[in-house]
């Protein structure tokens, strides 16, 4: 695919994926095999797939239902995406074992992806999660 194709493809995502929730367009955008890079995972073994994709979605969703992403920056260079964004949100639902504070969020961080005949095929998240938890009080801020 071309650069311009893997933006509007990553857009695409934000927009009707993380925004909207539409987890069946995940199928088309992530390769079968998808390897998933995240160092908040409590499993680092375990680097997921298209199902993987869609768990970690649904859970964010569930405790975050009004989630809305926004897309600060996105580069494309070759076969590679970056996209750093913004996301807010309201914690209304578990959270991994956190029961809902109903506070409101911001999150920030960075995905990058590999693209291999069309899709995602390997994918790296940074992210706050200090300070998601601190905005939620779960851990003091400072």
């Amino acid at each position: 695919m071309s650069e311009d194709a893997n933006r509007k493809l990553f857009q695409r995502y934000f927009d009707e994926v993380t925004n909207k929730g539409n987890l069946d367009l995940v199928d088309e955008m992530f390769a079968p095999n998808y390897a998933h890079h995240d160092p908040a995972n409590p499993d680092p073994g375990h680097v997921g797939g298209v199902e993987d994709v869609k768990f970690h979605l649904s859970a964010l969703r569930r405790a975050f239902p009004d989630i809305t992403f926004r897309v600060d920056d996105m580069i494309a260079q070759g076969d590679d995406i970056v996209v750093r964004w913004t996301a807010d949100c309201t914690h209304t639902g578990d959270y991994f074992g956190i029961p809902p504070t109903n506070k409101s969020a911001t999150i920030t961080g960075m995905n990058t992806w590999h693209m291999a005949d069309g899709k995602a095929a390997e994918g790296w998240v940074n992210r706050d999660d200090i300070g998601l938890l601190q905005q939620l009080g779960v851990i003091p801020s400072q």
